[in-house]
């Protein structure tokens, strides 16, 4: 009844707001206060430490959209032949729990055996490379996932049905697979591409000269006598509101043209 439904949406708003929404923005609340110093002005310019800072966001958001890319080209064949069985039902199994390994494993120490068997196997590799080695082995399972269960929803009979009318298996995906799943791989991307801006401890341990954005701000907030709240609030507050930007156009973009 109305008083029931009321209850329960105003407690689920409480509790968003109060557990998750709040304290996980905390950091950048003083970015308001930054607002009416010379701080946004320094940060608009790109003097002193905000150099850097833009550098390590730029570098966040080239490497999060290449690590999405590769994820569409290397995560949809293993999806597909999960939600599938190509390899056999049992073969199947094993590769959808393999998958799930990274997401076990704390990013620290996954970004430490990549740096392991990266620079011990492949010493002339360079830092670019494997950053992006790093974060495309992270955010793999997302992605895989989320289009293995998108694949799993596409009744077989299409396709078997098409490949009786003598389509190619390039075909069937082309026209029956990838049009019912177009939108599942759009929140795959999104999906992946945030976690791979976020990422910040496989970064540490891999790379020791770049630097993305999650990086530098931990740094400044591991040294208080060296930067201000107020420069660290701003660097989180740029940090969100270009990537709630970012997030917001896509999300419009599929909004109202099907499942994902």
């Amino acid at each position: 009844y109305t008083k029931a439904a009321s209850s329960r949406d105003g407690i689920t708003l409480v509790i968003f707001f109060a557990i998750v929404l709040i304290p996980s923005l905390f950091v950048a609340l003083p970015a308001f206060s930054a607002l009416f110093t010379n701080n946004l002005q320094q940060a608009l310019s790109g003097t002193g430490i905000w150099a850097n800072y833009w550098q390590s966001l730029l570098l966040s958001y080239g490497l999060a959209a290449i690590v999405t890319v590769l994820n569409i080209l290397l995560g949809l064949p293993m999806a597909i032949a999960i939600a599938r069985k190509k390899l056999g039902k049992l073969t199947a199994t094993i590769f959808d729990l393999l998958v799930t390994i990274p997401l076990i494993v704390p990013s620290i120490a996954l970004g430490v055996s990549l740096a392991i068997f990266w620079k011990s196997n492949f010493a002339f590799i360079p830092e670019i490379l494997l950053l992006i080695l790093a974060h495309l082995a992270i955010t793999y399972p997302y992605f895989v996932r989320s289009m293995s269960a998108a694949v799993e929803r596409i009744s077989p009979d299409l396709e078997e049905a098409s490949r009786t009318l003598g389509a190619k298996p390039l075909a069937v995906f082309r026209t029956i697979i990838l049009p019912l799943t177009k939108y599942s791989i759009l929140s795959g991307a999104i999906m992946v591409f945030t976690r791979s801006v976020s990422e910040t401890g496989a970064t540490v341990a891999v790379v020791t000269t770049l630097q993305t954005a999650p990086v530098v701000l931990v740094n400044w907030v591991k040294n208080p006598a060296q930067y201000s709240q107020l420069q660290t609030g701003l660097g989180s507050g740029f940090l969100i509101l270009f990537s709630f930007i970012i997030l917001l156009a896509l999300r419009l973009a599929v909004k109202g043209r099907g499942r994902y």
